[in-house]
């Protein structure tokens, strides 16, 4: 079975990761260098300084946990990568042994002792070809693992956009509810001051003061949710607890149009999990051409040289006084091998081998499918999120001056304190809701520059 070629790609890891042959930093990390300007004014800024968007990636991209632990990921695989690795080399060793024996036949000691030092080397000269394969596989699962590390950056990047925005959704929730509490505070005040002129009564005032506390209730647990979030960034970024973070940016986006056909193009050339599905029908496909490779001869070669000496500190059969004798050795030998039964092993082996190919071909074509559906309902969802953003927009400023007028109204007692509570929380809801949608919007655009391979562009 052939594997489908693996389609290039000009995302932004293209370059950098998946070369095997250029230094760490150079291949891991480019978009460090890319947030370079960023990553130099989060170092040097004060604690109490608003950190943007721009910051908090550059930040998470040089401390998050999961980014690390898949660039030490990387660096095993590039170690492994090696002909040496793959059986190219010869091994080369050094034996020393020391042997004795001692009789003692008729009161007669006879003491025999030898020294040997020698060198060895072993090499495989030919096994099918299959050292070229493991060295390709190696190659192959080094360009695996960037791809799981460039998995993992775009994972992140969204993680911390998300958190981000949702930081900021907190913020003006919680700003909300300052709002709305203030503005129950002033009503509470008024319908105290109306009670003691006696245009308010009893009833009107435990209302306002309920409507108050109720308000005051729902700011406190926000100021917790806030908290929530804010730790959560910390936590994606890789900052310490203690550390102050304060967001700088609004809870906004400019969502332009796509084009469809655009989107489904760039699904199938640029989205990383499809890359990876590609590489590993590749390991797929070299693993069973190494089960093949089984079947081919196997030609190696034993060369060596020995000392060997025995001394007359180790012989007591020596009579001459510093008598030592010995002689050196050499030797070469080849060894052919070839398997002519083996209970049907290795076709088993094959036959299996072809099979997960298979598996594997089917779950790129599944994943394929898949991706493809989810990047539609993206589609659909994007288009709509934005309408629902425009028409939130104006539902909350309507929200705001309805709140403003119906406050004149209660204040000249042309309607009651249950209208003007009805307006007031109206306003609240309406207000919140917009900004969800704004928050929805955020996070059906991230998941499709994402799903597309552009997310690191996006937001570099």
């Amino acid at each position: 079975m052939l594997v489908e070629r693996i389609p290039p790609a000009n995302d932004f890891f293209q370059e950098k990761i998946l070369k095997t042959k250029i230094g760490r930093m150079k291949r891991i990390t480019t978009y460090l260098i890319l947030a370079l300007l960023t990553v130099f004014s989060v170092s040097g800024q004060s604690s109490t300084d608003p950190y943007t968007l721009d910051q908090l990636i550059a930040e998470a991209l040089a401390n998050n946990y999961d980014i690390r632990i898949s660039e030490t990921d990387l660096d095993i695989a590039e170690l492994n990568n090696s002909i040496g690795n793959a059986g190219m080399l010869p091994s080369l060793m050094w034996e020393s042994s020391l042997n004795n024996s001692f009789n003692n036949r008729y009161d007669n000691d006879n003491q025999i002792g030898s020294l040997q030092n020698g060198v060895r080397l072993n090499w495989v000269l030919f096994n099918g070809f299959s050292a070229h394969i493991r060295k390709d596989r190696l190659e192959t699962m080094e360009q695996l693992s960037g791809g799981n590390l460039a998995l993992v950056v775009e994972n992140t990047i969204q993680a911390v956009v998300m958190a981000y925005y949702r930081a900021l959704f907190a913020q003006e929730q919680l700003a909300l509810l300052r709002e709305v509490m203030t503005v129950s505070q002033d009503r509470l005040t008024y319908t105290e001051d109306s009670r003691d002129l006696g245009t308010a009564t009893s009833y009107e005032v435990l209302q306002a003061r309920s409507a108050y506390l109720t308000d005051k209730t729902a700011y406190l647990e926000q100021e917790l949710a806030l908290l929530r979030s804010i730790r959560e960034l910390k936590y994606l970024t890789g900052m310490e607890e203690n550390q102050v973070l304060n967001l700088s940016g609004e809870l906004s986006i400019e969502a332009g149009d796509y084009a469809l056909d655009e989107l489904l193009s760039q699904l199938d050339v640029n989205n990383r999990s499809i890359q990876n599905q590609y590489l590993n029908l590749s390991l797929l496909e070299k693993q069973r051409l190494l089960n093949q490779r089984a079947r081919f001869p196997s030609l190696s070669t034993t060369a060596g040289a020995g000392h060997n000496v025995q001394p007359e500190s180790l012989n007591s059969a020596n009579s001459t006084p510093g008598f030592s004798d010995g002689y050196f050795s050499y030797y070469a030998n080849f060894s052919l091998s070839f398997t002519l039964f083996d209970g049907d092993r290795i076709n088993r082996n094959i036959q299996i081998a072809r099979m997960e190919e298979a598996i594997g071909q089917t779950n790129l074509e599944e994943m394929k499918h898949r991706l493809k559906n989810q990047l539609l309902n993206l589609y659909d969802a994007y288009n709509v999120r934005r309408e629902l953003v425009g028409v939130g927009k104006e539902n909350m400023e309507t929200a705001r001056v309805n709140m403003q007028l119906s406050e004149e109204k209660f204040r000249a007692g042309a309607i009651n304190s249950f209208n003007y509570r009805d307006v007031q929380l109206s306003y609240l809801q309406t207000s919140i809701n917009y900004y969800r949608s704004v928050l929805n919007l955020v996070d059906t655009h991230t998941d499709l520059v994402r799903i597309t391979g552009g997310i690191v562009e996006e937001y570099e």
